[in-house]
């Protein structure tokens, strides 16, 4: 610090100041001087990058103190390793952070105050928003246990109405209020320190020492962001250096993530075509077939499209259903689900209908959002590398072999009853698309009982207005399909009272989910005890579904597979011909469609990348594929095993306790070498195979 009470040399690359006659002209400066000018130069910058660094540490221990009921298995010295490798990554972004006012301070060698008062006004704002992102993110974590990055972008849309909702969820179901003054505190203490470095100041033009440091800067620059030297920029791949996804996760920086999440945006395909890339399509085609179509399945025109079959019906039911309610419900998750083996209490409902249907306990959702669960179980299609949300998309377009799609070609009715906007994440424009012919929105709802103030009516009001609905179809002796997608269990968690129902304490910082599962649970029952009443329900097939679950602690692999975890039950008491009782094969989303067509007994073509569940082998384990969105990682279960498999780091392997409590074992792969490179292949055909069909529209036939 000089007299002035700077941090650092004054002397800066332009300005107007003439040297003295006794002073070195720039071309006869000694090494020694050139040099010490040059730093200098450097040392305010220098200063601003180490107050990042320091401001990062700080963010990050706060994030691990507040979100350490999701450690898992983590140790304090794994902690303290993420601390250190974690600075890779955070003095990348520091450095995009002080870059630009870097420039600035080595281009202006006299700036006058209001200029000062401008720049200083530029880096404020935007450590504002920096600092207010990584506060931001310990909620973000709690409750998708992932850092910032591309489902971050995600929440918002380029309409006005969507976006009010999300900031209305945030506002009324996140502490904003109390966030935002911690904000504030660290932002005012963090501008506090950097204020100095913007004052004004006089220099002279010096050309050498202004050349030398903005070389060096440069040199510092790259090497900074690249974080080293080595062949490869820095991935987010880097971070994951322990067996703990935790730990992987406080490694990274939500900054990085936000800003590497932005540029694969505007690369593109750029990680689908990686994928592509890992087998031949032939070859992935012919393995597909073998992953996915049963015996008794006939392929139609083999050589255009890959998995459109026709499939015989199973003999699981006594007699065919008449109509089909599938029920997708909000983060409705196996982990807080009885008849999973849930101990809260929150579900009894649910739990005595598992008891009269057919459950899967180990049934997984596609990813873990709803737009990624309704287009899984709908369309039976996976959710692919660079493809989150085809609903959004051009390559959405095309007509899949959707469930609604083949039941409106064989004569049923299809409504979909909705408590929000079908307006998002288009769901009417591209359901309606795909054979859905009646919508029942947000609002078109008389009298409600109670509106959440976000998202609209309560469950309770979206059943009563599907039983209206039905009992009008059966009245008209037309069969249907009725598409249920609940909301009430969602953030801010904005529940009607209900005499009788006593709140839940037991889960900690759960108590607020638990006490939405244990409302939409209620929700089904009143909805269960209506249909019994009605004429259609002996002929009427049921489908419970949870559209995703949510981040439970702990953090079980690095696709936070709890997420995905939720129930399957089929229920049909009248229709059903095998046993009531739990199945323990894996389960996925995906399953769904051609299992109700074979229960159904069309002989439809279809192109599902899952499994008719009722007429798998006795001794096939089943298999599951998850993919968050945004996120380079996959997962392909089998059984009791998983591979988390990119296309930037070695595949792992590791076995599954799905009990309470949940645990995965270390990394398999090694000592399962075969078995590991056999589901890797497993995988890589399926997303190869996807990625063809969906980006040739090949999802249906020209025919249909």
């Amino acid at each position: 610090m000089n007299s002035s009470g700077q941090l650092g040399g004054e002397t800066s690359c332009a300005g107007s100041s003439q040297p003295s006659s006794n002073e070195h002209s720039p071309a006869t400066i000694a090494p020694l001087s050139l040099f010490a000018a040059s730093r200098e130069m450097l040392l305010p910058v220098l200063w601003l990058f180490l107050i990042w660094l320091v401001a990062f540490q700080l963010l990050r221990g706060l994030l691990i103190v507040a979100t350490w009921s999701h450690h898992g298995d983590a140790t304090l010295g794994l902690i303290w390793q993420s601390l250190l490798h974690g600075m890779r990554f955070d003095a990348a972004t520091a450095v995009w952070l002080t870059l630009p006012f870097a420039l600035w301070r080595l281009s202006r060698g006299s700036p006058g105050r209001w200029e000062c008062r401008l720049v200083f006004s530029a880096y404020g704002l935007i450590s504002l928003v920096a600092i207010f992102a990584l506060i931001a993110e310990v909620e973000f974590y709690k409750e998708f246990q992932m850092r910032l990055g591309p489902l971050a972008y995600d929440y918002f849309s380029t309409q006005a109405e969507h976006n009010t909702i999300v900031l209305g969820m945030i506002w009324h179901g996140y502490p904003v209020v109390r966030w935002t003054l911690v904000c504030l505190v660290l932002w005012a203490v963090f501008i506090w320190i950097a204020r100095r470095l913007f004052r004004p100041r006089a220099s002279r033009f010096e050309l050498a020492p202004c050349a030398l440091a903005t070389v060096l800067l440069a040199g510092a620059a790259v090497i900074g962001i690249r974080s080293g030297f080595q062949h490869a920029p820095l991935r987010w791949g880097n971070a994951y250096f322990s067996t703990s996804t935790y730990v992987n996760q406080m490694t990274l920086n939500g900054l990085w993530s936000l800003l590497d999440a932005a540029r694969s945006s505007s690369s593109g395909q750029k990680l689908a075509r990686q994928w592509e890339r890992r087998m031949p399509l032939d070859e992935a085609i012919q393995r597909a077939r073998q992953v996915v179509v049963l015996p008794g399945e006939k392929l139609v025109d083999a050589g255009t499209y890959p998995l459109l079959r026709v499939s015989p019906p199973n003999d699981a039911v006594g007699k065919r259903p008449r109509n089909v309610v599938l029920v997708m419900m909000e983060s409705f998750t196996a982990r807080f689900c009885g008849a999973v083996g849930a101990p809260f209490g929150a579900t009894p409902q649910f739990d005595a209908l598992a008891r009269e249907g057919i459950l899967f306990d180990r049934a997984f959702a596609v990813s873990t959002h709803t737009v990624q669960g309704a287009f899984s179980t709908l369309c039976s299609f996976p959710n692919l590398p660079d493809n989150d949300r085809p609903a959004k998309t051009s390559t959405g377009e095309q007509p899949f072999r959707s469930l609604p799609r083949i039941l409106a070609e064989n004569g049923w009715e299809t409504v979909f009853l909705y408590n929000g906007l079908f307006s998002w994440d288009n769901m009417e424009g591209f359901y309606r698309h795909q054979g859905v012919q009646r919508f029942i929105g947000r609002n078109d709802f008389k009298n409600p009982t109670f509106v959440d103030q976000d998202w609209g009516p309560c469950d309770f009001d979206v059943f009563n207005r599907a039983i209206e609905e039905f009992s009008d179809l059966a009245a008209k002796r037309k069969r249907f399909l009725g598409v249920i997608l609940t909301l009430s269990n969602h953030a801010p968690f904005d529940l009607p009272k209900v005499e009788g129902i006593e709140s839940i304490t037991t889960g900690g910082e759960q108590n607020n989910r638990l006490n939405g599962v244990h409302y939409a649970d209620w929700a089904v029952g009143q909805f269960m005890a209506s249909a019994r009443k009605q004429e259609w329900f002996e002929d009427t097939l049921f489908v419970f579904v949870g559209d995703h679950g949510f981040g439970v602690p702990p953090n079980i692999t690095e696709v936070s597979l709890l997420h995905m975890h939720v129930p399957l039950l089929f229920y049909a008491p009248a229709l059903l011909a095998g046993s009531p009782g739990v199945r323990h094969q894996t389960a996925s989303q995906l399953d769904i469609l051609p299992t109700i067509l074979g229960l159904i007994g069309l002989d439809s073509p279809h192109q599902a990348f899952g499994r008719d569940l009722f007429r798998l082998p006795a001794d096939d384990p089943g298999h599951a594929y998850v993919k968050r969105p945004g996120e380079p990682m996959l997962g392909w279960i089998k059984g009791n095993e998983i591979l988390v498999a990119s296309t930037g780091s070695p595949a792992h392997l590791y076995s599954l306790d799905l009990g309470f409590p949940p645990s995965a074992s270390g990394d398999l792969s090694d000592a399962e070498r075969s078995g590991t490179a056999t589901l890797v292949r497993d995988l890589d055909a399926f997303v190869v195979t996807g990625l063809h069909t969906l980006k040739r529209r090949l999802a249906s036939a020209s025919s249909q």
